[in-house]
Order: structure tokens, then sequence, then C-alpha cells
């Protein structure tokens, strides 16, 4: 899975994919693929970030990306609940054909950015509450009307459901934000190059 960043001429490495067909990949990309196939239960890159902490030359700084929400039944009060579901870049690489679902780390900053761009009211339903399934307290989308909270794995079911029927365009895009490449490239790859999931 590439990242979608935007590759300047010369930069990037080309590669060949399982396919046969050759694709370019940015250093990042790069480096995250050699560490994952290379990685070993005594994690022989230690435990240092796997990420570098400046964008690499030849990458863009920023890359355009929608914020993918839903609109479900809430479960308490059977009012309609608007979640934030998924990430996608404006522009996709050919191997990113799905969205990434939002972890707690993407859903912080898509608040900030939904707040920043109006929806107000989405972006302070978004805050911590405490899950008996989970059994701990974590962001999570809210219903804008009891408060009740909508639980990632029913959402995520629904949103995968969704997108299963009707693409990427099933859902509504609220705000395209620009975001530090660095900080969609860790949303992309993970912590350790497992990736974020996908709603497929």
């Amino acid at each position: 899975m590439e990242c979608s960043v935007h590759i300047a001429a010369g930069a990037g490495a080309l590669v060949l994919c399982d396919d046969g067909k050759r694709r370019v990949q940015c250093s990042v990309c790069r480096e995250i693929e050699f560490r994952c196939r290379r990685w070993d239960l005594n994690d022989q890159f230690g435990d240092d970030p796997w990420f570098p902490d400046v964008v690499p030359a030849g990458c863009a700084a920023t890359i355009n990306v929608r914020i993918l929400t839903m609109d479900r039944s809430c479960w308490k009060c059977g009012e309609t609940a608007t979640c934030v579901v998924g990430l996608y870049p404006t522009q996709p690489a050919r191997t990113d054909q799905w969205p990434r679902a939002v972890d707690e780390e993407s859903r912080a900053w898509a608040k900030d950015l939904l707040a920043r761009s109006g929806f107000v009211r989405l972006a302070e339903s978004i805050k911590p509450r405490w899950s008996s399934t989970v059994g701990a307290r974590y962001l999570s989308n809210g219903c804008q009307h009891c408060d009740a909270l909508q639980g990632d794995f029913p959402v995520e079911e629904e949103a995968s459901e969704l997108f299963r029927e009707g693409g990427v365009e099933a859902f509504d895009t609220l705000v395209v934000a620009e975001v530090s490449s660095l900080v969609w490239q860790h949303v992309v790859h993970g912590e350790r190059g497992q990736g974020g999931n996908l709603l497929m």
C-alpha cells in the first residue's frame, strides 16, 4: 500500500509490483516496506521510530485528505447521528483503493480540523467516553442529540458495508484538509508498518 504523497520527478524509487508492473515509491514507504520484510520478534530495528522527523527531499510536505462521515441511527435515542468514519486522499495512488478507518489519533486531528472548518457541533460530539465493551474510555464518535457513544466496531462495520455498496462516494465529505505528509504516512503505515484499518 502506497501513501499517495506526491513525489517529485527523480525523487522516488522504481519498484516492481506483485502484478509485474512498476510503480514509484516514496522514500518513507520504501523504508517501511524494507523494515517490515526484515522485522523479527527481537525487533532488529530497536525501539527507534520508523518515521523521519522531517519530510524527505522530493516528497510533498502536505497532502489533501478527505474526512469522510456517515449518518446512522443512534442505538439509544433513534435520532440521526453523524460519525467520522474514514480518511481518503483527494488524489489516491493506484494502490490506495480503500479509505482508512479513523483511530483515536486520527480522530483527534479530524476533530480539530472539523472545528476549525465550522462543524463545531460534530467536533464537540467527538470526545472521550466510557465503553463497557472495551472496558476503557476512548476518544469516540457520539450522538449529537443524546451524547450516546457510537462504538467503533458497529460504526466501522456499517461504514465497510456502505463502502462495499457504493465506494468512497457513498460517504459525505465534510472537509478536505491539508495535513502533513508525515502525519498521513503514519496513518497509512502505523507504528511498525502494520498499517491503519481499511474500510473494505
